[in-house]
């Protein structure tokens, strides 16, 4: 006889299966052992010269993650297509659970839909029971012009049966595509809604201002705004939006206009903790300038994490040069380098030398720095020179997206063994696209990790390593030798993760980087 497995554990097992991201292409790690076999030395069919110098450059860039995985119909989790109501029919216990379960229930994702997705909506809605609810609505890049119509008037249906249930919203967020709906439409069937729990408000540019403005000003508990546009020309708009008690605000693919009116408004935040930007280039006249002086630039005293993604140099550059950030302390940056002759950089063209201004400007102290750089050649010397920076001495993070080579691991190792290897505190370290040299095999990862634990105790702060490896060979080689380093140390405590970094790898990694707080945050790159 088969024990039975106690309700609420099961209740748990159902919420993992669930509420967890999933990444259909996620391979399991090889293990070394099988790779036992393989002498070292001799070269695997994918090494860096199968790679290429400039791997980055080829890796590719999905601006529609997640939508672009996505079939239509309901689900409980940005990236996972397990419902609850595949657990229901497995067997008829597991259906009393699942359905007796409103926790199951309560996040709702929308993609597109048929006319029967709206009884299935319905049915969600009801689960959930009285708890507060998550919805997202947002619509696949895959339907055609001769379906063009149906999913239209489908979401529609679906957002009017939502609005009856408006009363129990924590978060509502609304991205559907242009020309894909008649926005009057959409904003009919959301009238009278009721948001006095709304906590969490994500809007697309179709939105009338006029409209979004009363929504906010009809939600009192309203904490986080994400929104595709900066509605620099509309100041009614932005004098409704509560600055003052936002803790969360995401902008994406935005371009600030020269005296950007949202920008201004950033000076009226008293409990912001983490602001997110992705910059799209946008006009350069009228565009957002350097402020005359530093004391012009707005100063945010209580954010503390800042991410920023921007592909052009001129437009991240002036952003950064606009911000006084006192009480950063993390910061994750995502750039492409605009290449120039040494004698014409300035802060105008220059992320690094910005991001220097902004750390001395600021006299803020990082504990987690992440930077990707899509511009690699040149990288890891623009990378030593920012990491020697003050702001970062007490860094206890760093994830270094871009190609690091053997000169980055000696810097962090404290190079001569008579130096004291830099970032005390470390804690973390990921290396997405570490390089060795080809024609010298050995263990510079591990050499590092060698060089921060000689007789410092740092490996007691040290928790978690991971590297990805450019060379199959490089893997294996570093692998065993971390093997002898804590055979001979007696274990070190220390999470270790070795990858090999292919262009699908990486490609993967980059993809669930962009993915944040339910969307891309470079759609239409």
């Amino acid at each position: 006889m088969t024990p039975s497995i106690p309700s609420e554990l099961l209740l748990t097992i159902f919420d993992l299966a669930v509420h967890t991201p999933f990444d259909p292409e996620v391979q399991p790690l090889e293990t070394i052992s099988s790779l036992d076999d393989l002498v070292i030395g001799e070269p695997l069919p994918s090494t860096m010269a199968s790679i290429g110098a400039t791997t980055t450059s080829r890796i590719h860039k999905d601006d529609n993650y997640p939508e672009s995985q996505l079939e239509s119909g309901i689900i409980a989790h940005v990236t996972n297509p397990f419902t609850p109501l595949d657990i229901s029919h497995v067997c008829r216990d597991w259906r009393l659970i699942a359905f007796s379960a409103p926790e199951l229930w309560s996040s709702i994702y929308v993609a597109d839909g048929q006319p029967s997705t709206v009884h299935l909506l319905r049915l969600w809605l009801q689960n959930s029971g009285s708890r507060p609810r998550d919805l997202v609505f947002r619509d696949t890049p895959g339907v055609t012009s001769g379906d063009i119509f149906r999913p239209s008037n489908t979401i529609v249906e679906m957002l009017k049966v939502a609005a009856a249930h408006s009363k129990r919203w924590r978060s509502f967020k609304v991205r559907l595509r242009r020309g894909r709906l008649w926005m009057t439409n959409v904003m009919e069937a959301l009238s009278g809604i009721e948001t006095h729990l709304l906590e969490a408000l994500a809007l697309g540019p179709q939105f009338s201002d006029v409209w979004i403005r009363a929504l906010i000003t009809g939600s009192p508990q309203l904490q986080e705004l994400q929104m595709w546009s900066t509605m620099d020309r509309s100041k009614d708009f932005l004098l409704a939006v509560p600055f003052h008690r936002l803790t969360t605000i995401t902008l994406t693919m935005v371009a600030f206009q020269r005296d950007s009116l949202f920008l201004n408004s950033l000076r009226r935040c008293e409990v912001l903790e983490t602001l997110t930007i992705s910059l799209n280039v946008g006009s350069y006249w009228g565009a957002l300038q350097p402020p005359s002086s530093s004391d012009a630039a707005v100063s945010i005293p209580s954010l503390r994490h800042l991410n920023l993604i921007g592909k052009s140099a001129l437009v991240t550059c002036d952003l950064l040069q606009n911000l006084h950030l006192p009480s950063l302390v993390s910061l994750s940056l995502h750039t492409r380098y605009y290449d120039m002759q040494i004698n014409a950089r300035h802060l105008r063209n220059d992320v690094y030398m910005a991001l220097e201004d902004l750390f001395t400007r600021s006299q803020c102290h990082l504990r987690s720095f992440k930077i990707r750089d899509e511009k690699e050649g040149g990288f890891e010397g623009r990378l030593l020179s920012i990491l020697h920076h003050p702001a970062l001495r007490d860094l206890g993070e760093l994830r270094v997206g871009s190609e690091v080579g053997e000169r980055a691991l000696e810097w962090l190792g404290g190079g001569d063994p008579t130096n004291t290897p830099p970032f005390q505190d470390l804690k973390h370290i990921h290396l997405e696209a570490f390089a060795a040299d080809p024609k010298i095999l050995s263990a510079t990862v591990v050499a590092m990790i060698g060089l921060r634990i000689r007789g410092t105790g740092l490996v007691a702060k040290l928790r978690c390593l991971t590297v990805g490896f450019l060379s199959e060979t490089q893997l294996i080689y570093e692998t065993r030798a971390w093997n002898g380093l804590v055979a001979e140390r007696g274990g070190l405590g220390v999470d270790k993760v070795f990858y090999f970094a292919s262009n699908a790898e990486r490609t993967r990694r980059l993809r669930s980087e962009f993915l944040y707080r339910d969307f891309s945050l470079i759609q239409d790159w």
